[in-house]
């Protein structure tokens, strides 16, 4: 099944993924621009598996039925899926096809119907539900459409209430969250309540929330759907980088081909399958962000 080229990509035919291990050291500074030439023959392609490198999460025959039979609604049917530290994946495709309930079953949030998620090799579905719950505070980030910030807490408040229900001390919670703020570009608004943000300030403190326990995988679903053209394309250079620089992988789920090209990879859904996978070369890590943490 063929879809239109996406800007910036070009189809491949065998997965290509970037080095799995975990970046060290404290959360840097983000760059300015994301690159995203377009690819030139890299191999790649849905549901393939890399023989040498190991994902931070890896899916194999994910099905999700709703319904009964003879009514049901797949909303996943067969999906393979590989993705190592500090890549980063655009999920794309029409409305229904089955790509937020891609995002929610690879964060544990839902259990597949049939096929199995792993996260450093441990099956999600696996686990009891506090567990998961565990492993969402302390591993994985989400970054949504809204920020879904709470409007009686400060920027700072909203960044460090994750991490102080995960067990993680005000004062080290306080620290983290205010070196975080700073590098993307919060310095003074610590104190600020959402409302007295801009939209892009807003959406940045949703980053920092997401970036501030340094998760392995962050999860956005339509991280720049509510902000203009230019305030979300400098949202969504710094959501990108600072996952590359950290080490963090970063599955994205967009219905824009502009925002889904500053990724390094792209797949395209449809009736709940992979239909087609894009891989740009040059949008990828350094060695010193896939070494280990």
């Amino acid at each position: 099944m063929n879809t239109a080229p996406l800007p910036g990509s070009a189809p491949s035919t065998s997965h290509s993924t970037v080095p799995s291990a975990p970046a060290t050291g404290a959360p840097s500074a983000p760059a300015t621009g994301v690159p995203s030439a377009p690819a030139t023959g890299v191999p790649s392609g849905p549901g393939a598996v890399s023989r040498h490198l190991t994902p931070v999460l890896s899916a194999r025959h994910l099905a999700m039925t709703y319904g009964q039979q003879g009514t049901a609604t797949h909303a996943l049917d067969g999906v393979d899926l590989d993705i190592a530290r500090a890549d980063s994946l655009a999920v794309m495709g029409p409305s229904g096809c089955g790509k937020t309930t891609l995002l929610h079953v690879l964060a544990g949030i839902l259990r597949p119907t049939a096929g199995t998620v792993l996260h450093d090799g441990t099956d999600l579905a696996a686990l009891p539900d506090r567990t998961r719950t565990r492993l969402r505070r302390s591993d994985f980030g989400f970054v949504f459409q809204d920020g879904q910030l709470l409007p009686e807490l400060t920027a700072l408040e909203n960044v460090i209430l994750p991490r102080m229900l995960g067990g993680v001390t005000r004062r080290t919670a306080t620290a983290e969250a205010r070196g975080w703020l700073d590098r993307l570009g919060l310095q003074g608004m610590h104190e600020r309540r959402p409302t007295q943000l801009s939209g892009g300030q807003a959406q940045r403190v949703a980053i920092t929330r997401a970036l501030a326990g340094s998760p392995s995988v962050v999860f956005a679903d339509e991280p720049t759907g509510a902000l203009d053209q230019t305030t979300g394309r400098a949202v969504l250079d710094i959501l990108v980088e600072t996952c590359r620089d950290s080490g963090a992988a970063l599955v994205m789920v967009t219905h824009d081909a502009k925002v889904a090209a500053a990724c390094r990879r792209t797949v395209t859904m449809r009736d709940g399958r992979i239909a087609e996978e894009f891989v740009r070369p040059d949008v990828q890590p350094t060695a010193e962000q896939a070494v280990a943490r």
